[in-house]
């Protein structure tokens, strides 16, 4: 009874591959400016298509029908939330100068966006476009020590700006500066020379960044006209800094 069944699937297979035989035959032999010769030929080409996108979405691990909904294949590109502002770098010696650089300000929360500008000041000035290569003005940035750390708490009474800063860190800022005299003229030089010298950097460029700061802050915010520092809520300088912390700085 099996071994009959087998004999008719098998005899059924031989006139299927048969019948399938005749028809391939009759295609490679029938005239190819034919009608069906050209549709053959066209429903092959495209089923030669579908295959070759399949397999590369196959390749890719991604589902094709994800083609009927816009946007889920690829994503859109996230838009740039910064926006140009201008921020004052220093050399490092009293003079400051403007530099273009893209910035993250919110613009609803003035006491974020005032503790961003004053870290960005304190950031490496990167290129400019609008600066050339081989100006004085690029080649002499500094990178400044960032007053961000230090700010305590920041008030806007109208045209007036008061920044509350921490000691103790601008004390810590400058012990923590580096600097390193040339040989030839420190050659030259007492070591009590050296270490005032040495301190007379560091002051200059912590009242370097004092300056690009108040600079970039009256930059940015055109309302204002005056800034105020404070120490832990007082009136007072620190030793040493040309950039007086007592004094209200106006525009």
């Amino acid at each position: 009874m099996n071994l009959q069944k087998i004999k008719e699937i098998w005899n059924r297979f031989l006139t299927h591959l048969d019948t399938f035989y005749t028809w391939v035959f009759e295609l490679a032999t029938r005239a190819a400016d034919s009608k069906e010769s050209k549709r053959i030929l066209f429903l092959t080409y495209s089923w030669i298509i579908v295959l070759l996108f399949l397999t590369g979405f196959i390749l890719a691990g991604k589902n094709p029908l994800k083609l009927l909904v816009p946007f889920t294949l690829y994503d859109l590109p996230n838009l740039d939330p910064r926006k140009e502002i201008v921020i004052y770098g220093s050399d490092g010696e009293g003079q400051v100068f403007p530099v273009k650089r893209k910035v993250l300000l919110t613009g609803e929360d003035f006491r974020h966006d005032v503790l961003t500008l004053v870290g960005e000041a304190g950031e490496s000035s990167y290129f400019d476009p609008t600066v050339p290569n081989a100006s004085a003005q690029y080649r002499n940035l500094k990178k400044l020590p960032n007053l961000q750390d230090s700010v305590i708490s920041i008030w806007k009474r109208g045209d007036l700006l008061i920044l509350d800063l921490r000691k103790s860190t601008l004390e810590n800022l400058l012990s923590d500066m580096k600097f390193r005299i040339d040989y030839t003229y420190a050659s030259q030089m007492t070591e009590e020379q050296k270490s005032a010298e040495i301190e007379r950097k560091k002051l200059g460029l912590l009242s370097s960044a004092f300056l690009a700061t108040e600079k970039t802050l009256f930059e940015n915010y055109p309302d204002l006209n005056r800034i105020e520092y404070k120490l832990g809520g007082e009136v007072g300088d620190l030793p040493g800094l040309s950039y007086l912390l007592s004094s209200i700085h106006t525009r």
